[in-house]
């Protein structure tokens, strides 16, 4: 099988799954029972979480260990429409996550309010910095990049505005995390990521958040913020995957060649295609391309037949890809919605697996042309 669906989730790295069984093997002590074992296992997890706190520019008491970023997102704001002096609005962009903006519409209802964007699906941030100077904002919320389009956001431009205004400033860094640099997310008041996102192990994360934040109630650990024994296997085990993304970085990087030619190829091969957000800056390893034909579970179901495995777009919102933010942001019609692949790759894939990526969608293309002109069904 050959995989290009990584922003859905990632497989484990081999150094993660190592040290993974080795925890599960040695460590597995409750780190909050009072015996040597347990005392050992709870200094490591302190030292895991002091390093990957350095490693995010935040200090080691502000990094809470969670079960993805959809609990930390869902926690930041409950935290600030909790704790809020004074009714404001929640400013966030309409291409977020789900785990964004369905607890931003629970806990902020009628003040919630869009950033404006352009057509590539970017942030407008001069008119939203005109939204901070006039409009009583409480929270705003950007992602660093985008899940489906990869297209990056200003976040980083975004939260030196909230800084110098005294706004709270969260960031999902769900795709960012393990991908690009990461050293800037000390600028944000919070920011959450999941470790399946870089080859570390799934039900795991982090929330680094400058004020004291209560995530769930019911224990003592993570300092009183998170109540729940702390799974100090998959900790060690996403450390660990993130020191290799980062120390793989800028190969990794390069692989924006390969995705490049791959979009170059389609658009040659199958006329009319567009590729979503290729004028703005992007990650370096996702492509979200519109085709001029046929519906999207038709190009998925051919491909995956040839071994090769592709989405239709967020993971969270497959089957539905009718109604996610993307399509409302970007003005596309409901026929188009349903034309859309998104292609995203990792660490396991390599040049030639982008050529024959292309490839298969050419001959993908012209067995659904062949199949539609044999059939009397209409085939949009």
């Amino acid at each position: 099988m050959v995989y290009f669906d990584n922003n859905a989730t990632t497989p484990l790295g081999q150094n993660a799954l190592q040290v993974y069984r080795l925890a599960l093997e040695h460590d597995w002590s409750n780190p909050s029972s009072p015996y040597r074992s347990a005392s050992r296992v709870r200094a490591k997890l302190e030292q895991a979480r002091e390093e990957l706190a350095s490693i995010l520019g935040f200090h080691k008491d502000q990094l809470i260990f969670t079960s993805g970023a959809t609990e930390a997102n869902n926690s930041v704001f409950a935290h600030v429409a909790s704790n809020e002096k004074k009714e404001g609005q929640c400013l966030l962009s309409p291409f977020e996550h789900p785990s964004i903006i369905e607890p931003a519409k629970y806990w902020f209802k009628d003040r919630l309010t869009y950033m404006p964007t352009d057509d590539s699906g970017r942030v407008d941030l001069d008119r939203t910095e005109q939204l901070l100077n006039t409009e009583n904002i409480s929270l705003v919320s950007l992602m660093a990049a985008n899940n489906e389009t990869g297209v990056i956001q200003p976040w980083q431009e975004l939260a030196k505005l909230c800084l110098n205004q005294g706004i709270f400033f969260h960031c999902d860094a769900t795709q960012w995390i393990g991908k690009l640099d990461s050293s800037a997310f000390s600028l944000c008041t919070s920011f959450s990521a999941s470790a399946h996102k870089f080859s570390g192990p799934k039900g795991l994360g982090w929330l680094a958040c400058k004020e004291p934040i209560q995530l769930q109630l019911g224990g003592q650990q993570e300092r009183e913020s998170r109540g729940g024994t702390e799974n100090y296997p998959a900790i060690a085990s996403m450390l660990v995957a993130l020191k290799d993304a980062i120390k793989d970085l800028d190969g990794l990087i390069q692989g924006a060649e390969w995705r490049d030619q791959f979009e170059q190829s389609i658009i040659n091969a199958i006329p009319e295609t567009i590729v979503l957000g290729k004028e703005s800056p992007r990650l370096w390893n996702t492509s979200m391309i519109l085709l001029p034909k046929f519906n999207n579970l038709s190009w998925v179901g051919k491909l995956d037949k040839r071994g090769i495995s592709v989405s239709t777009g967020s993971a969270c919102s497959a089957g539905n890809v009718k109604n996610t933010s993307l399509v409302f942001s970007m003005g596309l019609s409901s026929n188009e919605a349903g034309r859309l692949v998104r292609v995203s790759s990792y660490s396991d894939q390599n040049e030639s697996d982008w050529q024959n990526l292309a490839l298969a969608f050419t001959d993908v293309f012209k067995e659904l042309k062949d199949e539609a002109s044999h059939s009397s069904v209409i085939s949009l």
